[in-house]
């Protein structure tokens, strides 16, 4: 399905260099790229260290409600 999004001009001058940037032929596949790239989340975030042991829990931390 393909659809019509407005843009000001120096929006669609910023696209045409981030697809040269990018090496993409097409507008969609550059936004395509753009969301893959923003919404992978590092490890980092989550915590993750190459180094730490996992986690256990002892007893004492499970509680009947």
């Amino acid at each position: 399905m393909q659809t019509t999004i407005p843009l000001e001009k120096e929006t669609v001058q910023v696209l045409e260099k981030l697809k040269s940037k990018y090496n993409v032929s097409s507008y969609d596949k550059l936004i395509k790229q753009m969301l893959q790239k923003e919404t992978q989340t590092p490890k980092s975030l989550f915590g993750a260290h190459q180094k730490m042991k996992p986690f256990k829990r002892d007893k004492a931390d499970f509680h009947e409600l």
